[in-house]
């Protein structure tokens, strides 16, 4: 077919025309952003920070300048949060809530945008590509992790296996940009440690035209995870407090079925309500959930792709670390506290995904038996998602923050002001210049 016959579209060097590769990216940035802000709108009109948001990435940056991309926090790295606060201090104060939320946006949208537009060799399926995104968008018990720089990290990580299992980009610029983003990661919190085996497993596994582009990427998460176990033994070993678990075998299987199971299904706001029922604290009803949520994703471990046991196996190391050394300020035994639906959500947020998945491999794949529970227990994580869609208000302190801004503008330089948080207890303190 000649140039002339083409549609314009398709003819090279046309330009003033979109291609519907980039229509549909467009769209699909339009739609997975409407879905987001919808969970909490009040919180993208006014933002106000959050936890280290504030405290620990702005606050660093704004005293200590550039020497913040080599300090360690929590005993690791932490690239994507504190170049985000030192190019915030260009930008005047009153600003700083809104930018520090947007990179968050960007992370979370991101990984339901690249699912939808570039997933197909994954999940052929739109409409189980769609589903997924619209579950990752939507997901319970994720209230923690929702669109602060925080907890951007998370994000990231999914972002980041789906870069791995997914074929090359087409295009020096794009994989330009895949492995800083890989990069970029690796360096922000632990993760990479989670993601370096599957890394591994991706590269020897690889076919040979991908396997050039697999061991890049296997090189770029080996050498940050490497990095990042460094700081955790060295410089970042004090940095941990060390915190009361009370494990034990029926408390595991209480936290698996509680922020798990069924907050992943009912949501925690209807998990809380269950909750005051004597039944559901009886050590039976809780094995018995536990059992039957892990048994699910056996069986899918079993019927579903290479991709799906690699999220497994990232997914278990993650949670498995979060539970035997978790990052929280409450005191106490953790293991009675993670009983809490919603405490310390972010740990279940990908194991809750990885549920879900189990369970659309199943619908999809299984033998006819399990095909019916599979589709019910699909139609039932939609209770989860209307339970826990629309989240509390969390702008209560946006006058106050504003007024403290005023107040530091107007300060003469030597003069300390506390900035309020949406994280109770959280204030960023800043000494003007």
């Amino acid at each position: 077919m000649t140039d002339a016959r083409l549609p314009l579209s398709h003819r090279p060097g046309v330009t003033g025309y979109v291609t519907r590769p980039v229509l549909g990216t467009m769209l699909a940035v339009l739609l997975c952003s409407a879905l987001l802000i919808s969970r909490d709108v009040d919180w993208v009109l006014h933002p106000t920070l959050w936890a280290e948001d504030g405290v620990i990435w702005f606050q660093n940056a704004y005293a200590k300048g550039l020497r913040v991309l080599l300090a360690t926090s929590a005993g690791y790295l932490n690239l994507f949060p504190y170049a985000m606060a030192l190019a915030a201090r260009a930008l005047p104060l009153g600003w700083l809530p809104g930018w520090m939320m947007a990179g968050g946006f960007v992370a979370q949208v991101a990984p339901a945008v690249l699912l939808l537009v570039r997933g197909a060799p994954l999940i052929p399926s739109l409409w189980a590509r769609g589903a997924l995104a619209v579950f990752y968008l939507g997901v319970p018990n994720s209230y923690e992790i929702h669109l602060n720089l925080t907890n951007a990290q998370w994000h990231l990580m999914l972002l980041s296996f789906l870069m791995l299992v997914l074929p090359a980009p087409e295009g020096r610029g794009w994989r330009g940009l895949q492995y800083g983003v890989l990069l970029i990661n690796g360096l922000t919190g632990p993760f990479c440690l989670f993601l370096a085996p599957v890394a591994l497993w991706q590269w020897l596994g690889s076919a040979p035209e991908q396997r050039r582009h697999a061991f890049i990427q296997a090189a770029i998460v080996g050498s940050t995870a490497l990095v990042q176990f460094l700081c955790l033994v060295t410089v970042g070993a004090g940095e941990r407090q060390s915190m009361v678990l009370g494990p034990s075998a029926t408390r595991l299987a209480r936290i698996l079925t509680d922020q798990l199971f069924l907050s992943g299904l009912l949501g925690t706001t209807t998990v809380n309500v269950l909750q005051q029922d004597a039944l559901w604290h009886h050590p039976l009803m809780a094995w018995c959930i536990a059992l039957a949520g892990l048994s699910t994703i056996i069986l899918a471990l079993a019927k579903g792709p290479s991709s799906f046991r690699k999220l497994c196996l990232a997914g278990l190391i993650l949670l498995a670390c979060g539970l035997v050394s978790p990052a929280t300020g409450a005191l106490g035994d953790q293991w009675v506290l993670f009983d809490i639906p919603g405490y310390g959500g972010r740990y279940f947020v990908i194991p809750i995904l990885i549920f879900f998945i189990a369970c659309l491999i199943l619908a999809c794949k299984a033998p006819g038996k399990f095909r019916i529970p599979a589709w019910a227990l699909l139609c039932v994580f939609m209770v989860g998602v209307w339970a826990d869609w629309l989240y509390p208000t969390r702008s209560g302190t946006f006058a106050a923050y504003h007024q403290a801004v005023e107040a530091f503008d107007n300060a003469p330089p030597g003069t300390q002001v506390s900035f309020p948080e949406a994280s109770p207890g959280w204030t960023m303190v800043l000494t003007k210049r």
